[in-house]
């Protein structure tokens, strides 16, 4: 029987090797001078750029700039083949002569962003970003040369990781995740797949999220920030997002921080949805057609799971969970979702619900009817939009796994499409979160199962 067990081990183990050995890449790029050679089939414009970043070009593009790209050119016109995989946007090439004795120049800086959006450009190199593939069975979109493992001790995991050439980089001891990195350009599904199979501990890809675009209503009625906060004593709010803009808000409203894509950073929000989401969940801003109640105000705690492209995985998430647990959320608002079901971050946020967290999501702005997550996740409350008036809005995303709505419009100072009135089902879910913070601050002792029996409908 013990024979048998490590035979079938060693399987697992050639297996996946083989998978690693049979890759091929998904892009190929070699830059000679002013000529370039680019294969790239549906990769993401950003990984392109990140390319030719590594060959010394330095790179500046709007994060939210990340269309999927397919071209192939051998030895091509690099000014015209960039011309190319940017259109439609905006970009500027900088060149500089290398040296006196040498003819011709050199690129040295590429620049892309929207018509009039120039000042919103980052610098590409920044590790504020995660690198991602998509599935082509599935479309699930995922961390590229990364999978996620759940093993029985630090041991076992450390074991399978080196038998697939990888290594653990990180862990979520308590639900005994651990976070692998692969060789490059490994076919991380497959790999994960192949594990699960053959009988192996349960492995996953890294699975991102993105937020939602912002949608303005096209409304241009300035919003207001509450310019003095009391919220001492009540039970805080966990804002999972892309983080929050310095300077925003009243002066006590964010009682703790964590910017879980690079801890070595000050919290910022080069996106500004995780800013509008922290200024609704802690009553600092109010939905159109809600009454300004100062006792509705709320402490937020502002965690950035979300890259400079407003995408967050799996394991960003977790990490993110572990904190805002440790901080002393009750409640935790999470305004973006994915048709992709992960097992590890249910696991996750069914944990988070065991010790008493209140988890609420939003359902989506588009009325597909289908399962969006985490809003669809039983431990979950799933929140749909509503207009002032209370009349639901079209846009919402319908289903059985929306739980309730709420009022999903907001008049903002501040935002990436300017001042004005945004709407979405991210406002839904971050007020639902505010009140039920509220109702838990005045009934301290109530259980999870109370609360949900009184907001859910």
């Amino acid at each position: 029987m013990l024979l048998e067990i490590q035979m079938k081990k060693i399987w697992i183990y050639a297996a996946v090797l083989m998978l690693l050995a049979s890759n091929t890449l998904a892009s190929d790029l070699r830059i000679n001078g002013e000529k370039i050679s680019l294969y790239a089939k549906d990769e993401p414009l950003q990984d392109i750029l990140r390319q030719m970043a590594r060959q010394g070009i330095r790179v500046k593009i709007d994060p939210q700039l990340n269309p999927d790209i397919s071209i192939n050119v051998e030895n091509g016109d690099i000014q015209k083949v960039i011309d190319t995989i940017v259109r439609p946007y905006n970009h500027v090439l900088i060149w500089e002569k290398p040296s006196e004795k040498l003819s011709g120049f050199k690129l040295s800086e590429i620049q892309v962003f929207t018509p009039g959006k120039q000042e919103r450009i980052r610098d590409l190199t920044s590790p504020r970003t995660f690198s991602l593939s998509k599935s082509s069975k599935n479309g699930a979109v995922f961390v590229k040369d990364e999978i996620l493992l759940r093993a029985k001790s630090r041991t076992a995991a450390e074991k399978i990781a080196k038998a697939i050439g990888g290594t653990i980089t990180d862990a979520h001891e308590a639900l005994g995740i651990y976070k692998v990195r692969l060789p490059a350009d490994s076919d991380v599904a497959a790999i994960s797949d192949k594990i699960r199979s053959l009988g192996g501990e349960q492995a996953n890809p890294d699975f991102a999220y993105i937020a939602p675009p912002a949608y303005h209503s096209g409304i241009s009625l300035p919003g207001r920030i509450a310019k003095t906060f009391r919220a001492d004593g009540k039970v805080p709010v966990a804002v999972l997002d892309s983080g929050l803009s310095p300077g925003i808000g009243p002066n006590g409203f964010v009682i703790a921080s964590f910017d879980a894509v690079n801890s070595e950073q000050l919290l910022s929000d080069g996106v500004g949805h995780g800013t509008h989401m922290a200024l609704i969940a802690s009553g600092a801003v109010k939905p159109l057609g809600v009454k300004t109640e100062t006792d509705s105000q709320i402490p937020v705690i502002a965690i950035r799971v979300m890259d400079d492209n407003g995408i967050t995985t799996d394991f960003t998430l977790l990490k993110s969970i572990e904190f805002a647990m440790e901080k002393g959320a009750r409640v935790m608002s999470l305004s973006w979702g994915s048709e992709t079901r992960s097992d590890f971050l249910e696991k996750a946020l069914n944990y988070a619900a065991s010790k008493g967290m209140i988890i609420v999501a939003s359902a989506g702005n588009e009325p597909t009817g289908k399962p969006v997550y985490p809003a669809a996740y039983p431990s979950v409350i799933g929140v749909g939009a509503e207009y002032p008036n209370g009349k639901t809005w079209e846009k919402s995303n319908y289903g059985s796994f929306v739980d309730i709505s709420a009022p999903g419009f907001a008049a903002f100072p501040v935002g990436s499409g300017g001042p004005g009135v945004y709407a979405g089902t991210s406002i839904s879910a971050a007020f639902t979160a505010n009140r039920i913070a509220n109702y838990l601050s005045k009934n301290p002792e109530i259980s999870s199962a109370e609360i949900k029996a009184k907001f859910v409908k």
